[in-house]
């Protein structure tokens, strides 16, 4: 059986174009998920090990669409390969990670894009640190509006639910606007 697994890593994205290639493969079942692959925690790829029987060739379109790491990697192609299922990546040609040259092949792109990861996040994070170091704001800016009214509530005596609530914010907005001006006080 021809068994597709589809991911990505938030509710905002589309699984629509790995669906798409997976049905043109004519794959029979397809187990599909927005979860981030840093999660240990990915319910349909637990199924679909579960559900693989021996004969079985599971397709994937891309390497980082089901591991997170070479280790991972390497764990789900070993679980699937002692149940005596085939592996096959499409943006590996099509080949088997199951066989000696693909199981090279594989372990080598895995472990670059483990790398490719790790390198994003680290310029990331020294990007975030320059900007701060460099005293420019981070996240979204303030509504001065919103954060006015939380204080006028505030001084009229409104506890922080009723803020959130005459306002339509969220409390953790209240608690940021009121913990800001505290700090300032200092």
């Amino acid at each position: 059986m021809k068994i597709g697994y589809a991911r990505v890593s938030s509710e905002e994205q589309s699984l629509e174009v790995q669906i798409e290639q997976l049905k043109q493969i004519e794959c029979e079942k397809i187990f599909q998920e927005k979860v981030s692959a840093r999660s240990a925690d990915r319910p349909e790829l637990n199924r679909l090990i579960e559900f693989a029987r021996e004969g079985d060739v599971v397709y994937v379109t891309k390497v980082d669409r089901i591991a997170r790491n070479t280790i991972d990697a390497l764990e789900i192609a070993d679980s699937l390969n002692v149940k005596g299922v085939g592996v096959v990546f499409q943006d590996l040609g099509d080949l088997d990670i199951n066989s000696d040259v693909g199981r090279v092949i594989y372990t080598t792109i895995s472990a670059f894009a483990e790398m490719e990861r790790k390198r994003i996040m680290q310029r990331c994070n020294e990007g975030r640190q320059k900007a701060k170091a460099e005293g420019r704001h981070l996240g979204r800016h303030p509504n001065k509006e919103l954060h006015n009214r939380i204080i006028e509530l505030r001084n009229n005596g409104y506890n922080k639910r009723q803020i959130s609530i005459e306002l339509g914010c969220s409390r953790t907005t209240v608690y940021g606007v009121l913990k800001s001006i505290e700090v300032d006080a200092k």
